[in-house]
């Protein structure tokens, strides 16, 4: 899985090891909800990435 989704991050031009640690500090943050809406800001080709996560 983790392979996945580091491929997936560098085919578009995201640096991995940012993107990885971005998702880990970020899906705990919404452990409670029931609501899976913000997933989509989580995707790599997500306009809502932060600029570090980006090459």
């Amino acid at each position: 899985m983790i392979y996945s989704i580091t491929e997936t991050a560098k085919a578009n031009q995201l640096k991995p090891y940012e993107y990885l640690k971005y998702l880990l500090i970020e899906i705990p943050k919404h452990m409670e909800d029931r609501n899976l809406d913000f997933l989509e800001e989580l995707l790599p080709w997500s306009e809502h990435l932060p600029t570090e996560c980006k090459k």
